[in-house]
């Protein structure tokens, strides 16, 4: 059975309904992949966003910490009135600072209670993992997300730090605002390495079944087309051996079990041309 069959929607809707019945709200449902093998062969701590038809939530609903590089100057203006980002981000946090108030596992844990999602600047991102340690990201609880301050440009106008390096201080409130609301409205994944399970948000029990089963279909599309690469396109179709939908606190219901062809049935495909 390919995992394209129309059994999805079938089993899809039925299992989605199922947990939709028993957790009456807007609780979580997940989407559980289990794959032949890894997607990386090491760790990955980029999220990748995957847009599906059907928005997981509403950016307004969302509190955001922005973590930017050193020093903030730049990009503080960015809560002020008027602009397209400010009622965006509930703290915006140099890098000085995160890892001053970092110093104290007690602020770390309160950070990570406050805010839904945090965004650090795509430059200071890959540092996070030894500030933020395993409060955010033993097993991938609260991981970063990585944004651009401006649009990549050639031709950009670069100013002169206090060494007399070239930098790119250039803040785009327009074009962080649409990366953060493509972040707060769709769904992600962190590439499992060490395991062949891998768990994304198709959406909420408030939810209309079919809405998410066309998410679920996004989410699958993402993990599985080339033309997602490098981010996406991880995984070849035949890799991923089964799929349920659950929520935090339900069994797995199946929505797609790949079927076992023994090595006879393989021999006996060969003999036919398609």
């Amino acid at each position: 059975m390919s995992i394209f069959d129309p059994s999805l929607e079938t089993k899809g809707i039925t299992g989605i309904k199922a947990l939709k019945k028993k957790f009456p709200g807007n609780t979580p449902i997940y989407v559980v992949f289990n794959l032949v093998s890894p997607l990386l062969p090491s760790k990955d701590y980029t999220p990748r966003i995957i847009a599906v038809p059907h928005a997981i939530a509403k950016l307004e609903d969302r509190s955001i910490l922005l973590i930017t590089k050193d020093p903030s100057t730049p990009y503080a203006h960015l809560n002020d009135r008027g602009q397209p980002t400010e009622d965006v981000f509930n703290a915006i946090y140099s890098f000085k600072r995160l890892r001053s108030e970092a110093k104290r596992h007690s602020n770390l844990v309160k950070l990570f209670k406050e805010y839904d999602i945090v965004v650090a600047d795509f430059r200071i991102h890959k540092f996070l993992p030894s500030v933020l340690g395993e409060v955010f990201y033993v097993k991938n609880k609260k991981i970063p997300f990585k944004i651009q301050m401006a649009r990549p440009s050639p031709t950009a106008a670069l100013t002169k730090d206090k060494t007399n390096k070239f930098k790119d201080s250039r803040c785009e409130p327009k074009y962080v605002r649409h990366q953060i609301k493509l972040i707060a409205e769709n769904t992600y994944f962190i590439p499992p390495a060490q395991g062949n399970c891998m768990v994304v948000k198709a959406g909420h029990s408030n939810m209309p079944a079919d809405h998410i089963i066309a998410n679920i279909r996004a989410i699958i599309d993402y993990l599985t087309n080339q033309k997602f690469r490098p981010v996406g396109g991880l995984a070849e179709a035949n890799s991923i051996e089964s799929i349920f939908v659950k929520t935090s606190d339900s069994v797995s219901i199946p929505v797609f079990v790949k079927e076992k062809v023994d090595d006879a049935d393989q021999q006996d495909d060969s003999d036919f041309d398609f």
